[in-house]
C-alpha cells in the first residue's frame, strides 16, 4: 500500500485483526425526554401568555407568540440531526481507515498505510497525516479527549506496525 491517502466510495471489507476501533460522536448534553420536557414547559407558558394576549384582544401577538415554539421545535430537531454525524477511526495491520457520517446520511471513507501513518493533536482536532497530506479527525472532541484519543490511536498505529501474521499451519 502506497503511503499517500486514498478516497473510497464504499468502506471496504473487514479483514485481519483490529488493533483500534473508534466511533467519535458529538456531545448531547439534552437527551429526547428532556428535549420533550422543555417543549411542553415552553408550550405551557406560551399558551398561558397567549390566552391573555387573546382575552385583551391582540391577536397577532397570538400568533408570534405561538410561532416562537414551533422554530424552537424546529431548531432542536435540526440539532439532533447534526448529532447523528460521527467518524469512526479503524486500525489494522494493512491500513488506517478513517469513514466520516455527516447527519444527512453521506459518507467519505479514507485509507493509508499504518507504517506511513503519523498522529499529532492540536487545539482544533486530531491529524492523522501521510505523505504531505492529513485527515482530520475528532474536532468536536474536548482538549482533554482529543489528548487521549490521540495517544491511544499511536499507540495501535505502533502495534500494526509490529505485527506479523503467523505462518504457522498449527492454530
Amino acid at each position: 500500500m502506497s503511503p499517500n491517502w486514498e478516497r473510497l466510495r464504499e468502506r471496504p471489507a473487514e479483514k485481519g485483526p483490529l488493533f483500534f476501533d473508534a466511533v467519535l460522536t458529538p456531545h448531547r448534553s439534552l437527551s429526547r425526554k428532556a428535549f420533550v420536557y422543555v417543549i411542553c414547559g415552553f408550550a405551557a407558558v406560551d399558551v398561558a401568555v397567549t390566552t391573555v394576549f387573546l382575552l385583551q384582544g391582540a391577536y397577532p401577538v397570538a400568533f408570534f407568540l405561538l410561532l416562537d415554539v414551533g422554530l424552537l421545535w424546529l431548531a432542536f430537531e435540526l440539532n439532533y440531526r447534526a448529532a447523528r454525524a460521527h467518524e469512526r477511526v479503524a486500525v489494522a495491520a494493512d491500513r488506517v481507515l478513517v469513514s466520516r457520517h455527516s447527519g444527512r446520511g453521506r459518507e467519505a471513507h479514507w485509507m493509508v498505510s499504518p507504517m506511513w501513518a503519523r498522529v499529532s493533536a492540536d487545539e482544533r482536532s486530531v491529524a492523522i497525516a501521510s505523505a504531505g497530506r492529513q485527515v482530520r479527525v475528532g474536532a468536536f472532541l474536548s482538549p482533554l479527549e482529543r489528548g487521549d484519543f490521540a495517544k491511544a490511536l499511536t499507540e495501535a498505529l505502533g502495534r500494526a506496525k509490529d505485527y506479523r501474521p503467523s505462518t504457522s499451519r498449527i492454530e
